[in-house]
């Protein structure tokens, strides 16, 4: 037993004692806090100043004490000025809709003030009228907007212009429409705000929107129109009291307060990362990304380095006569179920195999490999997974144990999910002993602790891997931006085939998959978590597209 001086003893008590204090301010300066202790926060929105939200909508928030937020076309309001006055003076925020409402003009009641007919000065001179009539009739200054029909460009063809800098410029804030998601502080940005439509739902609908806000520390912003009964684009009032009764039970730990009050504390928070730091991380997605398919409409891969087509084969034993394209009545693009658009739904376990070529999508390294493999899946592991062990992504140029990385669930429930990375067969196992009675296959394996899969939400899954072929190979696997656990020795080689080498989907699984992407770099924890929360996924760091 190696022996140590009690004063040395207490010099390395005192200086742990520090680092975990540094350590811990370093992690609570990165943690983002709502107002007394809330975990969340809800923003109520509408548009267009219809005469419902003030003949209903006003009354039924001031019986509550709830403040909301009106983006009002100013020429709405006149009919009932003296309602929107006594809006004002109980608290709520009158934001900016525009003069005209204007829209693309696919929309024919829009085709006086259409979007494609503007340029930039046109919504500036707009804005600013807007704003001048708001302050006139009612002596309050706008300073939050919302999009007219969630479209931000103005313009038409190669004369398009965004005017989201334009809302950055005039605005403390701009609203979308028609989003999928919760705002994240320390990613969202300020001039595009996503807004959920609050219009035609229930409160069951709605529910767990402010779960997963408050699970993440999320802003949710709610968007609608008419309040009523029901009806076309109504937002209900039972559903309302539904919402506004959760939000306050104190249980719930929900800040519900208006767009402007909300994003103002957000602002002033100094979470918020700063543009550069931004536009250089996706600078950097950019320029590592070799393959990406969003299965939005289509199969085969929105961005690949190599081939980009899909192929079927009958059987594993068949790949040599596998054909290009999607051959199996099992497997279809599922319309509007993805995480963003569209996603591939395997309908049931089958035997057709779908993989893409590595070739030139991965970029194998015989001295030093490094990459990273990003996915997306919802299911119910235990209710949807047919017995056997399931794949969602399995890439090797042999077999699962032979130069292969993947992550599986495991064959019976409940459902083990894990990340297995296994270098040369004949190096790791020359006797080529079978998984269940070798120590080695069951050491390699990494065991994700959470498992948040769910049939009616995303679950983002990472492998980051760097220094195969090195001798001192290692290894890291994600779930939702956070680390499971990493293998931190590889010592054996991959030797791969790249002709025969392939990134097969799917194997046994049953349940919907999206946004699949692949880089040539290993990932940091901070760039996991970057991806996790990026808005729009990996479409909005293609190459070759805007920011």
């Amino acid at each position: 037993m190696l022996k140590i001086p009690v004063a040395n003893i207490f010099l390395l008590t005192l200086f742990l004692v520090i680092c975990s204090c540094i350590t811990t301010n370093a992690q609570s300066a990165k943690t983002f806090k709502w107002p007394d202790g809330k975990r969340a926060a809800l923003s109520l929105s509408f548009d267009d100043a219809r005469l419902s939200q003030v003949d209903i909508g006003t009354g039924l928030f001031d019986k509550y004490g709830v403040k909301a937020t009106f983006y009002v076309v100013p020429d709405r309001m006149r009919p009932r000025l003296d309602g929107w006055k006594q809006a004002v003076k109980n608290g709520h925020e009158i934001g900016n809709h525009t003069l005209y409402h204007p829209c693309t003009a696919n929309f024919s009641w829009t085709r006086g003030h259409s979007l494609e007919n503007y340029k930039l000065d046109d919504m500036r001179d707009e804005l600013a009228s807007t704003n001048q009539q708001i302050e006139e009739l009612l002596g309050v200054t706008a300073v939050s907007y919302a999009y007219t029909c969630g479209q931000t460009f103005v313009g038409r063809g190669l004369d398009t212009k965004s005017y989201v800098p334009l809302i950055a410029e005039m605005f403390e804030s701009g609203r979308g429409w028609l989003d999928e998601g919760a705002n994240a502080p320390g990613y969202l940005d300020m001039a595009q705000l996503l807004g959920i439509e609050s219009d035609g739902k229930d409160f069951d609908q709605i529910k767990p929107l402010l779960e997963d806000a408050r699970e993440n520390g999320n802003w949710v912003v709610l968007a609608g129109h008419e309040i009523g009964a029901g009806g076309k684009q109504t937002t209900r009032t039972t559903m309302l009291e539904e919402l506004i009764k959760y939000a306050q039970d104190p249980e719930n730990d929900i800040w519900l307060a208006t767009v402007a009050e909300i994003a103002a504390y957000v602002k002033n928070s100094g979470f918020t990362q700063s543009d550069a730091e931004i536009i250089h991380n996706k600078k950097n997605l950019e320029k590592a990304l070799t393959f990406y398919v969003s299965f939005d409409g289509q199969f085969d891969a929105d961005f690949s380095k190599g081939n980009s087509q899909i192929f079927t084969a009958q059987t594993r034993d068949k790949l040599k006569e596998a054909k290009p394209g999607m051959n199996s009545d099992n497997i279809a693009i599922a319309e509007r179920k993805g995480k963003y658009h569209d996603a591939l739904e395997f309908r049931k376990k089958g035997q057709a195999v779908l993989y893409y070529a590595s070739e030139q999508n991965i970029a194998y390294d015989k001295n030093d490999w490094r990459g990273t493999i990003s996915l997306w899946l919802s299911l119910n592991p235990e209710q949807d997974l047919e017995p056997g062990y399931t794949d969602p992504i399995q890439i090797t140029d042999v077999g699962y144990n032979d130069a292969a990385l993947w992550v599986d669930f495991t064959d019976k429930n409940p459902r083990d999910f894990r990340m297995g990375i296994f270098g040369d067969l004949k190096v790791w196992n020359p006797e080529n002993i079978g998984p269940d009675d070798n120590p080695d296959f069951s050491n390699r394996l990494v065991k994700a602790g959470d498992r948040p899969f769910s049939r009616d939400k995303w679950t983002h899954v990472v492998i980051s891997f760097a220094n195969l072929n090195t001798g001192n190979g290692r290894a890291d696997f994600y779930v939702n931006g956070k680390l499971q656990g990493s293998n931190d020795h590889i010592p054996e080689p991959f030797t791969w085939d790249l002709a025969k080498s392939k990134i097969f989907i799917g194997l046994n699984y049953v349940g919907l998959m999206d946004e699949l992407a692949i880089f040539n770099k290993a990932l940091s924890a901070e760039e996991v978590s970057f991806l996790y929360e990026l808005h729009n996924g990996i479409r909005s760091i293609l190459p070759q597209k805007g920011y």
